[in-house]
């Protein structure tokens, strides 16, 4: 195999990348990522304008904008990261040929249906089911710390956004709990 042919993505598991040149499949990714980022971000420009009467601290946009340009930053250095590993001598063992395995479809699949979920039966059993269903999915088996888990995180997340943050969860069946 050439260095040509590792450069563009088609190395094989274990070989490690040459520190040089990007993977064609993380320039992929890393588009995909700003490209949804850019239609994320112009959306929230066309949301309507919060009266100053009824605004509390920041605009509703000022989250979702923070959490879009998160992912933008990381989407912009996602190539570098394998030319930052490999001039490390770390291979991170990704990539080439290998196909994605029926959990990441199923992973998406449960995400989704936590999103189509969450104006109906709010947040907490949502985060609470997602929580609990999600790391069983991806084999752990240490059963008592997927509930403390699975139990314990949503509870110290609905609380810290209802009580320290005051924003209000209140949509859904459960979304008078933490008012």
């Amino acid at each position: 195999m050439t260095d040509a042919d590792r450069i563009d993505g088609s190395e094989r598991r274990g070989a490690a990348p040459p520190a040089f040149g990007f993977d064609r499949s993380d320039l992929a990714v890393s588009g995909v990522l700003i490209l949804i980022c850019a239609i994320l971000y112009w959306d929230t420009t066309r949301w309507d304008a919060v009266p100053q009467a009824l605004a509390q601290n920041a605009p509703p946009t000022v989250f979702p904008r923070l959490l879009i340009g998160s992912v933008f930053v990381m989407a912009l250095l996602l190539p570098f990261e394998r030319i930052w590993k490999a001039r490390a001598g770390i291979d991170l063992g990704i990539g080439g040929h290998t196909i994605a395995r029926p959990v990441v479809f199923i992973t998406a699949a449960m995400l989704l249906l936590a999103v189509y979920l969450l104006p109906i039966l709010g947040v907490l059993p949502v985060m609470v089911a997602t929580s609990l269903l999600l790391p069983i999915l991806w084999g752990e088996r240490r059963y008592v710390a997927v509930a403390l888990f699975g139990i314990g995180l949503p509870l110290a997340v609905t609380a810290l956004f209802a009580f320290a943050l005051k924003v209000n969860l209140g949509f859904g069946l459960t979304g008078n709990l933490f008012r």
